[in-house]
């Protein structure tokens, strides 16, 4: 068992640990077999850039999601008493079209914040269970407990968490129900982790999980200064041409995704390699590349019925700067059913 030192400790010298000495901790740890299925499900943190280098997204998006985790974890004595005592804020939905970073948000704050993080993906973790659904949930929450200060972070969370319907399966209800027994018991544990979820289809996760987490924030379609910065990160390593660059990249690509400016940059690089006569360790993405790249590529749209259902989950649409829902970020193109 490890020493109340070591877990949840704040020390510089913790959070800067490397995930190899760390694995090898929690390896000591996890008992049985179902906390142990969990240890691949755990973020290897050396793997993500610090101070967000590696993603581009508004800072209030940033700000807010950092001061929602990091209150809950971090400040014990100011959630020791009165109204925090026993209304902890214990889980947050980031929500928006899907290629819009939110996992790599999610795992960016946890490195930032020197949170571990264990990752539940229904279709990686569900199919270990074996009808054993219930002891799985409790085997996430055992073991990031042990893993405190920790996130459990859920992706496409309607999959898993979603509204529980009458002749549905009895393991699935019975699933979401100790799930949501857990995230009840999370409000006076001292090392309690937060619930963090992600998904595309916010309306379709249960009311009593959306009552869990107050907090809503959304992540729409990149504005064209945001694309220009996640062009600037995904081509920093490349060599561009005179009559590119990537705002005007960014003028080309309106409504697209952070997902679709990958394609293009990976496409157009292919490209490139493709007109080369041999195998070279240097290459110019000029401007003919991102062109050639673009006439195969479309956005990803986001239908009028999924914007409807967005600013319904969101409520009033607000800016960046507050509110239960957010709709200032992207959003310029939709679709029609």
């Amino acid at each position: 068992m490890l020493d109340d030192d070591w877990l949840g400790s704040d020390s510089e010298d913790e959070f800067g640990a490397s995930n190899n000495s760390k694995m090898r901790q929690w390896k000591k740890v996890a008992n049985g077999k179902f906390e142990k299925m969990l240890l691949d499900c755990i973020v290897n943190t050396d793997d993500i850039a610090a101070d967000y280098e590696d993603i581009f997204v508004s800072r209030p998006i940033i700000d807010r999601l950092e001061r929602t985790t990091s209150l809950s974890l971090k400040r014990q004595m100011a959630f020791s008493f009165g109204v925090l005592a026993k209304h902890k804020v214990t889980g947050a939905i980031l929500y928006g079209p899907p290629g819009t970073g939110k996992s790599l948000l999610a795992k960016a704050v946890a490195k930032a914040s020197g949170f571990n993080m264990i990752c539940i993906s229904t279709a990686e973790v569900w199919q270990k269970c074996h009808g054993d659904d219930e002891r799985m949930v409790q085997a996430i929450f055992r073991l990031a407990r042990k893993m405190y200060p920790c996130i459990v972070f859920v992706d496409e969370a309607d999959a898993m968490l979603g509204q529980r319907k009458q002749g549905e399966r009895r393991h699935l209800k019975s699933m979401i129900n100790q799930f949501l027994i857990e995230w009840d018991g999370l409000s006076t544990d001292k090392k309690a982790p937060f619930v963090l979820l992600a998904t595309n289809r916010p309306n379709d996760l249960d009311p009593a999980v959306i009552r869990r987490a107050p907090e809503h924030i959304y992540m729409g379609k990149p504005t064209m200064e945001e694309r220009a910065g996640i062009i600037r990160i995904l081509l920093k390593g490349e060599v561009l041409g005179r009559n590119v660059n990537p705002c005007w990249l960014a003028q080309m690509t309106q409504g697209y995704t952070g997902s679709d400016l990958k394609n293009v940059c990976v496409t157009a690089a292919t490209i490139c390699v493709g007109q080369q006569r041999e195998d070279r360790a240097d290459r110019v993405l000029e401007q003919s590349h991102f062109s050639e790249a673009l006439k195969g590529m479309r956005a990803s749209r986001v239908k009028k019925r999924d914007e409807a259902e967005y600013n319904t989950f969101g409520g009033k649409v607000e800016n960046n700067y507050g509110g239960a829902g957010n709709h200032s970020q992207g959003g310029e193109d939709s679709e029609d059913d």
